[in-house]
């Protein structure tokens, strides 16, 4: 080094704070050269037009969606002036904004730029145009653009009002950076797991001249972006030697472009690298240094640059029908992230954010994370890196009529593709990748599209979308693994019918633990992930409310609350929140399991773990919008059916009699580490109270990784129940080697052989037949209560002469009710009510009523009651007093918030009324219908059958009579 040589590292500058401001709702700026002159507002950056409250007040209420209270949409103009130091004179200079919208960048009163990215950083080079000294900064930030107003991009999560919200900023970092005139650009890492990694390093030159200069490489054992090391930090151990290189110069023909030189170098990592996974996730950090000299009039210029980037050694791949990771098999459990965050309205962008965010769902046994039609910024690809969780990003679209159909969204979709992977290919967690969510349109373009990325980035496997066509969904020639609910039974055949993989047909079967895909997924050749399972209906709970302290506020379910109000329920809404919330949760658990009962399956994806508000405000979560819990269930409870070790009890039925002999099948679906050896498997039979009914052990057996394992079989005479009864089925699996101890538990119920089915006779008859087709007036039930079917004058005269009547009427005589069901209502009724759904959410009641006695019940929905709510057709009772309150009560959805008796009383005359709108005549045959009417009887002969006379006769009339 002579005396005239001089050493020029990289420097940065934060550009976070205050900044000059203007809205541009008129769109003038552009034509009054705003760029020129000092704006009259000012806003604080990182941050969002509604977080400053910059936009229009909004005061009224959104009934589907979130409400924003300060919504602006259109261009914004941010500005501060900033000083640029002699020291970064010859120096390339960089302008980085982490997350925004479309963009467009002047120094002083020259244009720049813009930038379309709305999934990665924004990086414009302002080499030519800011000098050192004060320089007067704008950008113009649309989000209104071409690009936002794409169909694909409008309905997608980086930009629906249903979650994310269209806001308009520039979230996360933003900054000026200095670095030398030749640098490194990008660094993509493609390890494999036999300890070798394939570097291939991206160089820049602004200089007009080639320049020759030396590459190193090193190691550290974890990646960390605070503390990345800067050029005057020691590199540490070099794994490679440093290696000559020669940097093209500029182009003569377009100076303005610098000159792009790419490298490819190979890395040993040792003999037995750490691998990566959701068990071990051991992340990497590969430093890339690059010594350089550039020519100068007065002598040399020594120059260094180095880019820090995080790797793993993750072979995330298919095997038939399986996923498999590091020559393990795997099962993808895994949630849709629709991008709700109430606080802000946009993605968080730092670590800690989204650590809360995966940690919260490993606790809940997940391991994977499907981004639905969005992408998350860096912070939540190093998150996962850490925590082990598998991503699945995907571009900002989704279009169900006409998805790549023009070459403007081809042409973003490619771009915004590649920059996808440029900027987050490197995180182990990044191991697939698919288009966008339920995409129509050009079938040819989609495949194009994927075929492009994987020759431009071969690293994650790829998928056209998630169910894309919908019910037309069919596996691509392109595709990795086949994202979708549905699949035709013929995979030739397109006429044939489809069958679901997901759902659980819960309301179309016979409760069981039965169900799984395996006919549905068979002869499918790649791996199945079962598409937004669950979405089942949680009631509100309002004390959620004061939550909503940020740009959101949750006036659509104020709206509810009124409306519950009005109907004279509002006291009830806990209660309500409650029992809907027990029975999704056994659906949800159905749903899930039928996914591990199914060999062949990749796994599935949960919509959702949380709330999602928007689409008609889709309360599906277990945990609210904020991600906390609703206290329905707890992670604990949860992993016991959802995590890599699962024990299963295949069971017939969830009810049975006491001459029958309770059967379960055992198994165990094992996608832990390693495989189990000699695992002890203990069960037990116990009633609510937690006497043992009956108990044991199977034989010890091995266990494979990556398979469903049948353990062994149990039966138990019920004979030995002293019936009613309900019951738990218990099993755990233990293996003291593995270190392994997990459970699982079953509910089930036994009942009396010879409970005695619903009766009805002619009028005026004495002794009572098991004639289900006869209708009529009334008959004595036994113990001195009537039994009638119709509310008619004989029914009428028995109540003025003091009878107590139990009446289960002919549904075709309800013409103010609602069809009965089972599971909860799908997603929202207002997204679906358009099909004519039931739209209810379980039924509600007091399990310490005397009705109950013979009949054991938790206070909600649970598989004893499937066959009484599938025979039922509840009745509005909408006319009845604000403080009546039916004995069993079905939560009806949040758009009706109607009052539905499934079975009520009241005085009529001097007799007694207790009203079943269970048709217990049409399931008669089965043993909880039985009981039930058992219970409705005993009930209504004891003398805690005493109602008041709280619905009038006239209504009673109008309700009951066609």
């Amino acid at each position: 080094m002579t005396e005239h040589t001089k050493t020029v590292s990289e420097a940065s500058r934060s550009l976070a704070g205050e900044w000059r401001f203007s809205l541009d709702a008129d769109d003038v700026g552009l034509d009054e050269r705003w760029f020129t002159s000092a704006l009259g507002d000012t806003i604080r950056l990182p941050g969002t037009t509604d977080e400053a409250k910059k936009g229009e007040p909004k005061s009224t209420r959104e009934p589907n969606h979130l409400t924003r209270t300060h919504p602006y949409e259109g261009p914004a103009w941010y500005q501060r002036r900033v000083t640029v130091p002699e020291r970064w004179a010859g120096r390339r200079l960089t302008l980085t904004l982490e997350r925004t919208r479309s963009t467009r960048v002047w120094v002083d009163d020259t244009e720049v730029g813009r930038c379309d990215s709305l999934s990665t950083p924004q990086e414009y080079d302002l080499t030519d145009a800011l000098e050192p000294g004060e320089r007067l900064l704008t950008i113009r930030v649309d989000n209104d653009s071409s690009v936002l107003s794409l169909p694909g991009v409008q309905r997608s999560h980086m930009a629906t009002e249903h979650t994310q919200t269209n806001w308009n900023g520039i979230v996360g970092d933003i900054r000026l950076a200095a670095t030398p005139l030749v640098w490194v650009e990008d660094v993509r890492v493609t390890p494999d797991t036999t300890g070798v990694a394939q570097v291939d390093v991206t160089l820049g030159n602004r200089t007009d001249e080639a320049v020759d200069g030396r590459l190193s490489l090193a190691i550290a054992d974890k990646f960390d972006r605070e503390n990345a090391p800067t050029d005057s930090d020691e590199p540490g151990e070099l794994l490679e030697t440093s290696t000559a290189v020669t940097v093209e110069a500029m182009s003569t023909e377009t100076p303005e472009s610098a000159a792009s030189t790419t490298v490819s170098l190979t890395c040993d990592l040792g003999d037995d690298p750490a691998r990566w996974d959701e068990f071990a996730p051991v992340s990497y950090s590969l430093s890339v240094r690059l010594e350089a000299t550039l020519p100068a009039s007065d002598g040399e210029s020594r120059v260094t640059h180095s880019k820090t980037t995080p790797f793993g050694v993750c072979d995330f791949d298919t095997e038939a029908t399986k996923f498999v990771v590091n020559d393990r098999t795997t099962f993808l459990r895994g949630n849709v992230d629709c991008c709700i965050f109430p606080e802000t309205g946009y993605a968080p962008t730092t670590r800690a954010a989204w650590r809360d965010v995966f940690e919260t769902a490993r606790e809940y046994g997940l391991n994977h994370y499907r981004f639905h039609s969005w992408c998350p910024p860096a912070a939540a690809f190093e998150a996962a890196d850490e925590l082990g969780v598998y991503l699945q990003p995907e571009l900002p679209f989704w279009n169900s009529e006409t998805a790549l159909e023009d070459e403007e969204s081809r042409a973003f979709y490619r771009a915004e593709a590649e920059r996808i992977l440029d900027a987050y290919g490197n995180h182990p967690s990044f191991v697939m990748f698919a288009l966008g969510n339920e995409l129509c349109g050009s079938h040819e373009a989609m495949v194009g599209l994927v075929d492009h990325c994987r020759e431009y980035d071969g690293r994650p496997l790829y998928a056209i979308g998630a169910y894309n066509f919908l019910s037309e969904s069919t596996v691509t020639e392109t595709d990795d693994y086949w994202i979708t609910a549905s699949a035709p039974s013929v995979r030739d055949d397109a006429d044939s019918e489809r069958r679901l993989v997901r759902a659980a047909e819960l309301d179309e079967r016979s409760p069981s633990t039965t169900r799984d895909y395996d006919d549905v997924v068979d002869d499918i050749p790649i791996p199945v992930v079962s598409h937004e399972i669950g979405q089942y209906q949680f009631y509100p709970d309002f004390t959620e409310l004061p939550k909503y302290t940020g740009v959101l506020r949750a006036r659509n379910l104020e709206l509810v609350r009124d409306h519950l109000e009005a109907h004279g329920m509002l006291d009830r809404a806990a209660e309500f929140a409650h029992a809907s919330g027990r029975l999704a949760l056994r659906c949800y658990r159905e749903d899930v399991e039928a996914t591990l009962r199914t060999k062949q399956l990749g796994g599935f994806q949960l919509l959702a773990l949380q709330d999602f508000p928007g689409q008609g405000t889709a309360l599906v979560g277990i945990l609210d919008s904020f991600m906390d819990s609703k206290g329905v269930v707890t992670p604990e409870t949860w992993r016991n059916f959802c995590g890599p070790t699962v024990p299963l009890a295949r069971m017939d039925a969830r009810t049975w009699e006491t001459d029958e002999m309770f059967v379960a099948t055992l198994q165990l679906a094992h996608y832990g580490p390693s495989a189990l050896t000699g695992i002890d498997t203990r069960w037990s039979l116990r009633t609510a109270d937690g006497e043992t009914v009956a108990s044991g052990t199977v034989v010890p057996t091995d266990v494979p990784q990556g398979t469903l394992t049948d353990l062994g079989r149990v039966e138990v005479d019920c004979g030995g129940v002293d019936a009613p009864e309900s019951l738990s089925f218990e099993m755990s699996v233990t293996c003291a080697e593995c270190d392994l101890d997990v459970q699982n538990q079953y509910d089930v119920w036994v009942y009396p052989e010879d409970a005695s089915e619903p009766v009805v006779s002619e009028p005026n008859t004495d002794e009572p037949t098991a004639d289900e087709s006869s209708v009529g007036g009334p008959s004595d039930g036994g113990d001195g209560v009537v039994v009638s079917r119709a509310f008619d004058d004989a029914t009428r005269a028995l109540l003025a002469e003091g009878e107590s009547v139990l009446l289960v009427p002919e549904h075709d005589d309800l013409r103010y009710a609602v069809d009965g069901t089972f599971q909860p209502d799908f997603w929202s009724y207002a997204l679906f009510k358009r099909r004519a759904p039931p739209g209810t959410m379980g039924p509600t009641f007091d399990a310490t009523h005397p009705l109950f006695a013979s009949f054991p019940t938790d206070d909600h929905g649970d598989w004893q009651w499937w066959h009484l709510l599938k025979h039922s057709r509840p009745i509005v009772l909408d006319d009845a007093p604000d403080e009546y309150d039916p004995l069993v009560q079905m939560v009806d959805n949040i758009e009706r918030n109607q009052k539905l008796g499934l079975v009520f009383e009241t005085a009529v005359g001097d007799g007694n009324l207790l009203v079943c709108a269970i048709d217990l005549f049409d399931c008669g045959d089965e043993a909880s219908a039985r009981q039930f009417y058992d219970a409705l009887t005993s009930y209504a002969a004891s003398p805690a059958f005493d109602p008041d006379d709280t619905v009038p006769e006239a209504v009673l009339t109008k309700l009951l009579t066609s």
